[in-house]
């Protein structure tokens, strides 16, 4: 998907839908051309069904296509669906569990390491939203909290096949005080509102606060974003159509929104161009206290604890002073020199960037080298290849989803595991180890019982 722009401002709609129940969550998959709904409505401790509808029309008037039931219960209503899956906080857990749509088998399941969960940390109406997942031009994404950052919104980027955490970023902004949070183009847009339960509240209906994932770099805004039924559940977007599927008291609404430039992965992070050693000392300083709440110049973007719960902080004057150039400090190189690694030739990068190049030969995926910001020196562990995979990786699952017999799979899966194997090759062939294992457990039903001690013979293998 090419990223639309900047956020500029968002457009209320008519109501699409009045549901029964109060919360829950609504969307489309945007790596499917296809109409298709995907519907789930949120009741405490009895979430367990996802509705899919053909189109939106289907969808108002109530004409179901199928209805999917999970294999555990959901807490809140951060679910999405993405590319054939559907991922959701498990609940009572701080694990995110992917559900194939195509063969209703659960196809993985990934444990977010410290995240607060089950009301410990729930957007602002509640609802055990404590773990929220999102989707944008790049992917999969997750919001959530931590006590390691005082309960502040963390971001982590997900791969969507393997389930592996690629990315993390620290925000200052308290979870708490959110009532939803989205992303778009890597960037997190934090939703304050009034809620009609808090009849003393004089709050305002916004986004108040973005961070950019690309540019390490957080920061309060003022973008008027509608709130008439004053009860948000649930705000998703959706890349593929760029608007927002919103559940607001009851009402299922869908907000077109308007974009404007700067591209958020170009905008220059503190000064374009660099003319002393001094004043690039001072851009690094800058741009990476951010992250991080710890750091002493935190106030002078992100603002202050105070300003977490959606106050605008007052500007803030840094008082550190820039340490006078020696050759203790040399000058970091600005760009990290081309060259070749692990298979892979790898451009001249501009430091602080992270490149991309596809896998090495036989191999398929996306691989990834950072230039490291600090020393303009490419990242000392090397190239990232965990999401490199071997080509019978995705023939043996095209395998599965296709019903051929799980026992002959699993002789081929182990034949394959014992050549060379890549990074990417492991975490899959634990996946596919665990679809193969319901997969066999479904065929030996059908069996007869002096078929069955065969069969289990062949998959022990």
């Amino acid at each position: 998907f090419v990223c639309p722009g900047t956020l500029k401002a968002i457009v209320d709609s008519p109501c699409i839908y009045e549901a029964e129940q109060k919360a829950g969550a609504w969307c489309k998959d945007p790596l499917q051309a296809a109409d298709k709904i995907y519907f789930m409505p949120w009741t405490p401790y009895r979430t367990d069904t996802l509705i899919e509808y053909a189109s939106l029309e289907d969808f108002q008037n109530s004409r179901q296509t199928t209805t999917y039931k999970l294999p555990n219960r959901v807490d809140g209503t951060g679910f999405v669906v993405y590319d054939g899956a559907v991922f959701f906080n498990k609940e009572r857990t701080r694990n995110i569990v992917k559900f194939d749509l195509r063969t209703r088998i659960k196809s993985g399941e990934a444990i977010i390491n410290y995240a607060n969960y089950h009301d410990t940390s729930p957007y602002r109406w509640g609802g055990k939203t404590d773990i929220d997942l999102a989707v944008d031009e790049n992917g999969l994404w997750v919001i959530y909290a931590t006590e390691q950052n005082n309960g502040m919104i963390v971001i982590s980027q997900l791969n969507p096949y393997t389930l592996r955490f690629e990315a993390t970023w620290e925000t200052v902004y308290d979870k708490r005080a959110a009532s939803n949070a989205f992303m778009i183009c890597g960037v997190l847009y934090v939703v304050r509102s009034v809620y009609q339960d808090n009849e003393s509240e004089t709050g305002k209906n916004a986004i108040d606060y973005i961070y950019n994932t690309r540019l390490n770099r957080g920061e309060y805004v003022d973008v008027p974003f509608p709130n008439q039924y004053q009860y948000i559940a649930a705000v998703d977007y959706n890349p593929r159509d760029n608007q927002l599927y919103v559940w607001n008291n009851n009402f299922i609404l869908r907000y077109s929104l308007e974009f404007g430039p700067p591209d958020p992965a170009q905008v220059p992070t503190t000064a374009v161009t660099i003319t002393s050693s001094a004043e690039l000392f001072k851009t690094t300083v800058s741009t990476t206290s951010t992250t991080s709440q710890k750091g002493p110049m935190s106030t002078t973007v992100a603002g202050s604890q105070e300003g977490s719960k959606g106050t605008k902080p007052p500007p803030a004057v840094s008082t550190t002073k820039i340490p006078p150039v020696t050759n203790i400090f040399p000058l970091p190189e600005r760009f990290c020199e081309a060259l070749d690694a692990r298979g892979i030739k790898w451009p001249q990068t501009q430091r602080g960037m992270m490149v991309e190049r596809p896998c090495p030969k036989g191999t398929r995926g996306t691989a990834s080298y950072l230039c490291m910001v600090s020393t303009g020196t490419w990242n000392p562990k090397g190239p990232d290849l965990s999401n490199c995979t071997s080509h019978w990786v995705n023939q043996l699952a095209q395998k599965i989803r296709s019903g051929e017999n799980a026992a002959s799979l699993a002789n081929e899966l182990a034949k394959h595991t014992k050549g060379p194997v890549f990074a990417g090759d492991v975490s899959s062939s634990v996946r596919l180890m665990e679809q193969l294992v319901d997969i066999l457990d479904a065929q030996l039903q059908e069996l007869k019982p002096s078929e069955k001690d065969s069969a289990g013979r062949s998959y022990n293998k």
